[in-house]
């Protein structure tokens, strides 16, 4: 999916995020509520249940699953976003959550671990995905689920015109899946594909540039 490696690759991720944490917390956190209830839907979480939240980010969807959960664990690469997360669980509450820092294409976890896992809006940030969905066949057990919510776009020549656009504006974005991409790498994996919801959800040119880690109309964030 990427020709950066993956050393490099998590480098420019660990910086995007620990530069912009605020500005993108500050942007993401309101606007996920929805989408953390709705993956903790499609998740359909059992009360005994195990979970990760691959690349957690602020937290919001590790809260979610939570609240429907035994445990939790929270994976992300970037030590700030973690710090955002334990805060988030702090002040819900959230006493059943873990948070640790690592990379998503070795998860440092045996064989079906998990019961439940949930990934938002990382994929297009990682080199190799593909190897990031096979870690999650891996630590899911037999029977698992897996619930994703993420970005795509119409498959066809607007591709790579939107990856070129995002790749300027965000030097840690590598590659957003097409529509059709989507399945085709979930199943790839061994994962069955049972549900799928689209939403519409269009946003201004200053909110891309914000939580890229831009202030609005502005120069880049310090």
């Amino acid at each position: 999916m990427s020709n950066v490696p993956d050393r490099e690759q998590n480098e420019k991720v660990r910086e995007r995020f620990t530069r912009s944490a605020e500005a993108f917390v500050k942007f993401a956190v309101p606007h996920r509520g929805v989408d953390a209830e709705t993956i903790a839907r499609l998740a359909e979480p059992l009360p005994t249940d195990v979970g990760l939240d691959l690349a957690c980010g602020p937290g919001t969807f590790t809260v979610a699953l939570a609240r429907k959960t035994k445990l939790v664990l929270g994976f992300d690469l970037t030590p700030a976003l973690l710090e955002r997360a334990r805060r988030k669980a702090s002040a819900e509450g959230a006493e059943n959550v873990a948070l640790i820092c690592g990379d998503a294409t070795a998860l440092p976890f045996g064989d079906g671990s998990f019961d439940v896992a949930v990934c938002g809006y990382s994929l297009h940030h990682m080199s190799e995905p593909r190897r990031a969905i096979e870690e999650l066949a891996r630590v899911l057990r037999p029977g698992g689920r897996l619930a994703m919510v993420d970005l795509f776009v119409p498959d066809g020549a607007e591709e790579e015109t939107h990856n070129g656009v995002e790749r300027a504006r965000d030097a840690s974005h590598t590659n957003t899946l097409t529509r059709s991409g989507f399945p085709r790498l979930i199943e790839a994996a061994g994962f069955r594909v049972r549900s799928t919801e689209t939403l519409e959800r269009p946003r201004l040119f200053s909110e891309w540039m914000q939580i890229a880690g831009w202030a609005p109309d502005g120069p880049p964030c310090t």
